[in-house]
């Protein structure tokens, strides 16, 4: 029988050593002159399952230490009326329905040029089906090209192939025979398959083949691409192999392979690119505030930590290290991810209405907030002020 570790840290809701080293409990307190704080957390995200829900996952992040924000959040509840015996303002609570515009229009003044959050919050967006197909050719593809002595990656090409396959995969397959490919793309790399019981290799690549069969008979134009990626994936079985043999039996935080069983989850590729771009933007070093999350463990925080800083010299965006701290808190404690969740609960709301879903907060708050869209997201072919726009079509397929 398993032992599990119930031991209480400070500064978490998080039990167990695998949470004990990287909480913060105290304010967090731009004066003490370390670095400069930020605050981030995340709105529909449902780790490695990026199928069904909403299409876009969002990580807003507030360059605001607590002392600040909670002066904010003190005019706020007061202007909108929320109780003081409220533990927490959440945007999707106090925000999102149909009764609170008033309280939306105080939010986006918040943000809006001349509001005390204009040019410190930032919107991190994530097409989730384009993520899907990304890591297809990432974990397959580009291992395959890798082992040949081919770097597809830096030439711009794995990115291409992802976006052919993604944008033209839809008219190729149809919307039912590429929701079909993400499902069971989703089901081989999602940690629920660790021992490769739900979704085989077999299965994986059944799907991979009949697509591309199908993809090759359409006469369409846009077909062909589609029917390109397809035909490069049809090779790739052995590295599906490997994946498969390679990644933990079992949920393991730590070891050589520990960030194979996070593959597919996009809160390890968002956290170290909302930093980075934190970085060029303030300069100087930052200590950074995540809002807990089972996920991020002590030594997944290391690794972020470290990759977050690796990123940025390989591409010449900063010289050194930016990074100097990553911690955990619950929001309760700190009013900066308070603040960090208006901004990623806006974020969600604009992403879905620009998605064709009829969202009244979205509606409202897509002016202030299409221009925090962060142009370095994980998306295809869409700029920051396309979410200022509802895109319609998508509302009719649906």
């Amino acid at each position: 029988m398993i032992e599990r570790d119930h031991a209480p840290n400070l500064g978490t809701g998080l039990l167990g050593a695998n949470f004990s080293r990287r909480n913060r409990q105290e304010a967090t307190d731009d004066r003490a002159g370390i670095g400069r704080w930020i605050a981030i957390d995340e709105s529909s995200y449902d780790g490695d399952q990026l199928h069904n829900g909403d299409r876009y996952m969002i990580l807003g992040s507030v360059a605001i230490d607590d002392i600040d924000a909670a002066a904010i959040l003190d005019t706020l509840r007061r202007e909108t009326g929320i109780q003081k015996s409220a533990p927490e303002v959440k945007f999707q609570k106090m925000f999102a329905g149909a009764t609170a515009g008033r309280r939306r229009v105080l939010l986006g003044e918040l943000l809006a040029p001349g509001g005390p959050l204009h040019e410190r919050a930032s919107v991190y967006v994530i097409d989730k089906h384009y993520f899907v197909v990304a890591k297809l050719v990432d974990l397959l593809l580009e291992e395959r090209f890798n082992a040949r002595g081919y770097d597809i990656v830096s030439n711009g090409v794995a990115r291409q192939l992802a976006v052919d396959l993604a944008t033209e995969g839809p008219r190729a397959l149809g919307r039912a025979g590429f929701g079909r490919l993400i499902a069971t793309a989703v089901g081989f790399f999602s940690k629920r398959n660790r021992t490769s019981e739900h979704v085989t290799v077999d299965d994986l690549f059944t799907v991979i083949q009949e697509s591309h069969a199908y993809a090759r008979r359409r006469k369409a134009p846009q077909a062909k691409k589609a029917a390109q990626v397809l035909e490069m994936l049809r090779n790739t079985r052995p590295e599906a192999e490997a994946f498969a043999r390679e990644r933990p039996a079992e949920a393991t935080p730590t070891g050589e392979h520990g960030l194979l069983d996070d593959s597919m989850d996009p809160l390890i590729t968002a956290v170290p690119m909302v930093i980075l771009h934190a970085s060029t933007c303030y300069g100087g070093k930052l200590e950074v505030l995540a809002d807990d999350q089972r996920l991020l463990t002590d030594d997944k925080l290391d690794v972020l930590e470290r990759g977050a800083t690796a990123v940025g010299v390989v591409h010449g965006l900063i010289r050194d290290n930016h990074l100097q701290d990553l911690v955990r808190g619950r929001s309760v404690d700190h009013p900066s991810l308070q603040l960090a969740d208006l901004v990623a609960g806006a974020g969600r709301a604009v992403a879905r209405w620009h998605d064709g879903q009829d969202d009244p907060a979205g509606q409202d708050l897509h002016p202030v907030v299409a221009p925090l869209v962060d142009p370095g997201g994980i998306l295809m072919d869409e700029a920051p002020e396309d979410f200022a726009r509802a895109d319609t079509s998508r509302a009719k397929r649906r």
